[in-house]
C-alpha cells in the first residue's frame, strides 16, 4: 500500500468531523464527549504528520493522545448512564487510568517511548465498557438497533480496541520479530482504523437532537 493512501486512510477521521461541526449545534449534549473526541483524533493524526515530517517520532504526541482519549471516552460512558448504580467506580477507572499512564511514562519508562502496558489496559476497559453499554441497550431499548449511535460505537469500540490491544500485545512479546507480520498487521490496523472511522461517521449522522436520549437511566 501506498504512503498517499495510508495517509488518506488516516485522516478518514476528517469525515466524521466535519459532520460533528456542521451538526454540533443540534447533537444531544450527552455525546460531547465523543464529539471532543474526534476532533482530538484529527489533532493527533495532524500533530503526528508535522512530527513525521521534522523529527520521525509522533510518540510523545500520541502518548498524551491515548490518555485523554481514555478520559473523553470513559466520560462518554459516564454520559450513558453506564455508572448510575456504581457511580464510585467511574472516579476509580479515571485514576487507575491516570495511574497507569503516570507509571508507565515516567517511572517504568519513558514518555519518548510506545506505553504498550497503558494502551493494552484502557483498550481493556473500553471494551468491558462497550459489552455493558450494549447490554443496558438489549434490556431497554425497543427500536431498532441498526440505526443507534449507542450500539453503533460500542460494536465499533470492541473491534477496534480489542484489535488494538492485541496488537500491543504482539510488540510486547515479541511477536513481530519478522518484517512480513509487522507489515500484515499494520495493514490490517489501518483498515481497522478506517472502518471504525466510517462507523463514526454513521454514529453522528445518527446522534439525536437536544431532545432526545437513547439511553435513559
Amino acid at each position: 500500500m501506498s504512503y498517499e493512501i495510508t495517509l488518506i486512510f488516516g485522516f478518514s477521521i476528517i469525515i466524521p468531523v466535519v459532520i460533528s461541526w456542521i451538526r454540533f449545534k443540534q447533537i444531544n449534549p450527552a455525546y460531547y464527549p465523543f464529539i471532543f473526541c474526534l476532533w482530538l483524533g484529527l489533532l493527533n493524526e495532524t500533530l503526528s504528520y508535522i512530527s513525521s515530517k521534522i523529527s520521525h517520532n509522533n510518540t510523545v504526541n500520541s502518548n498524551i493522545y491515548v490518555l485523554l482519549e481514555s478520559f473523553l471516552i470513559t466520560w462518554q460512558f459516564y454520559n450513558w448512564k453506564l455508572f448510575t448504580r456504581l457511580k464510585s467506580l467511574y472516579i476509580i477507572i479515571l485514576c487507575l487510568l491516570a495511574g497507569v499512564w503516570i507509571a508507565e511514562n515516567f517511572i517504568i519508562a519513558k514518555i519518548t517511548s510506545i506505553c504498550s502496558y497503558f494502551r493494552i489496559t484502557y483498550s481493556f476497559i473500553i471494551v468491558l465498557m462497550s459489552i455493558s453499554a450494549v447490554n443496558m441497550l438489549l434490556v431497554r431499548e425497543r427500536r431498532s438497533m441498526l440505526t443507534n449511535p449507542i450500539f453503533l460505537l460500542c460494536i465499533t469500540f470492541i473491534i477496534y480496541y480489542t484489535y488494538n490491544a492485541l496488537v500491543e500485545t504482539f510488540w510486547i512479546y515479541g511477536l513481530n520479530s519478522t518484517d512480513k507480520f509487522r507489515i500484515k498487521v499494520y495493514l490490517i490496523k489501518i483498515f481497522v482504523n478506517l472502518f471504525a472511522n466510517l462507523a463514526y461517521t454513521l454514529s453522528v449522522i445518527w446522534i439525536p437532537t437536544k431532545q432526545r436520549f437513547t439511553l435513559p437511566s
